[in-house]
């Protein structure tokens, strides 16, 4: 991926064309897909919000965040499907492979039945634990139903994207993800005109989860030779090993799901049902625009985990002070444009009274551009035996961020729980995880900043300056025009960092690179 050795124009020690025209394949579809998810949820929310009213949307956030609560069952095995079906083919293994992958469908067989068992346990006492008006009992019950099977039957047919991203086939997954987004866009929004009703949502949403699903199973089984879901290959010997990495993963899972889900579930608690809806959005704006900014990361996972089956410690560290930098650079322009804008933004998608939720999301943006800067540190620990140090930090930080929570969600609103997230992210990111992973691959904390994070905010200067004199000929009324200024920001933001943010063996390498996937393309 152009994760190149100081001072040399040449590919690092023992990359093969293969990774870095897959790491290349997989990284642009990952944009492209998070683009269309982006897209997708820009369309589909405030059709959502209009249709159904402020507090049914509310009602449906809460729903979603319950129910995503119950996504806990995984105990992490999401991720180490990636992870030892990448270290596996990186140490040839073929028969390990085989039930490595039946061991985890079934496993995964399992806790997509515990999942559902647990929703209908819960359905009766739904109106009491989550204080849902009794004229909306009804509907709650039927939807949290229906989106608890389409999370049971993701568990199983879930896995097959991850064989596919530890193939580093992952480009093939998002195309897959891609069709899906698709089907459900154009489906919800059939629904709300047709039939407007929280049921419908989630009738839409497992139906076109359970498709989406198939075509994955499919396209696994045609595009990654060597696997097996048989139940002759279960074994259950690897049951352990891997819910040893899969425990630690489920600690880190656990505290993204006090972050994602649990803050509108205390907003919920103490604050009006349309606050839930504010705040939802403004979370998820900033979610979806850090979504899209970790594909690097994403994309070097798989690549990572061979590595580290490879034993080669080397390309491990040069992917982490590279990846770091890149991911940054990807990350800034995007985010910080939406800092920069944040009030407009939520104004002109939703309506003036969601301007209200613009500081809160300033803040959760700033959580996310944080949490961008580290992402690689955290991805390299997770696939490099560092699971349980992270699961700590993480679950640490996470509980710190509940707490400070409950503590500023009355006096500050939610502005105190965006707070809350921002505090926590800077403390675990800054003062554990990344000093961890400096001391392994040899980076002192102020050498990994200066590599990683220096060029970027170089860049970031006259990016402002050039979106703040542009603001003064086009008003930020519109999101076209607010699109405008960023596309503005962008250029200038990208010209500054080639400029002042790489070396001239740097500029020459990766023009090199896009030359030569330029030429392929033609």
């Amino acid at each position: 991926m152009g994760l190149l050795k100081r001072g040399t124009t040449e590919a690092p020690r023992g990359a093969g064309q293969g990774h870095s025209s897959s790491v290349l394949a997989n990284t642009a579809t990952n944009y492209l897909r998070q683009l269309v998810n982006v897209g997708a949820f820009f369309v589909i929310t405030p059709m959502i919000a209009t249709r159904l009213g402020n507090d049914a949307f509310g009602l449906w956030s809460v729903l979603q965040a319950t129910i995503g609560l119950l996504g806990l069952l995984d105990f992490g095995f999401a991720t180490s499907v990636v992870k030892f079906v990448a270290e596996t083919r990186g140490q040839g293994n073929a028969d390990r492979l085989k039930r490595i992958t039946a061991t985890l469908f079934g496993v995964y067989v399992v806790l997509g039945l515990v999942v559902i068992t647990v929703a209908f346990c819960l359905t009766p006492f739904l109106s009491s634990l989550l204080k849902i008006p009794a004229d909306k009992v009804q509907t709650a019950q039927i939807a949290f139903i229906l989106i608890a099977f389409r999370s049971a039957q993701a568990a199983p047919m879930g896995m097959f994207f991850g064989i596919l991203t530890g193939f580093q086939r992952q480009a093939w997954a998002n195309i897959v993800q891609i069709v899906g987004t698709v089907l459900y866009s154009v489906a919800a929004a059939w629904a709300l005109i047709v039939r407007p009703s929280i049921e419908m949502l989630a009738v839409v949403s497992l139906v076109t989860g359970l498709i989406t699903s198939v075509f994955a199973a499919t396209l696994c089984a045609a595009k990654c030779p060597g696997i097996s879901i048989r139940y002759r290959h279960f074994d259950r010997r690897l049951v352990r090993e891997i819910s040893s990495f899969s425990v630690s993963l489920f600690l880190v899972q656990v505290s993204g799901f006090i972050y994602t889900r649990v803050d509108a579930l205390v907003i919920q608690q103490f604050l009006p049902l349309a606050v839930v809806a504010y705040y939802s959005v403004a979370s998820r704006m900033a979610t979806e625009a850090s979504g899209l900014c970790r594909q690097l990361t994403n994309a070097l996972t798989p690549l990572v985990a061979e590595l580290q089956g490879l034993g080669d410690r080397e390309r491990i560290r040069i992917t982490f002070e590279r990846g770091s930098k890149l991911s940054l650079a990807f990350a800034a322009p995007l985010l910080v444009g939406l800092f920069w804008f944040a009030g407009d933004v939520l104004a002109a998608w939703m309506g003036e009274e969601y301007r209200s939720a613009g500081t809160a999301c300033r803040i959760l943006l700033a959580a996310m551009l944080c949490s961008v800067l580290h992402a690689n540190a955290a991805n390299i620990l997770s696939m490099t035996g560092h699971q349980k140090f992270l699961a700590y930090a993480f679950m640490g930080g996470q509980v710190a961020n509940l707490a400070m929570t409950l503590a500023l969600v009355v006096p500050l609103g939610m502005n105190g729980v965006a707070l809350a997230t921002l505090l926590s992210t800077l403390v675990v990111d800054i003062m554990i995880v990344q000093p961890k992973a400096g001391r392994i691959y040899g980076f002192s904390f102020f050498s990994y900043y200066r590599a990683a994070a220096w060029p970027s905010l170089v860049a970031s200067v006259p990016m402002l300056a050039a979106v703040h004199f542009a603001g003064r000929f086009l008003a930020p009324h519109s999101l076209l025009n607010i699109a405008a200024l960023e596309l503005v920001g962008c250029v200038v933001f990208v010209l500054a960092f080639v400029a002042l943010g790489m070396n001239a063996a740097e500029r020459r390498y990766y023009w090199d690179r896009v030359s030569r996937v330029l030429r392929r393309g033609r």
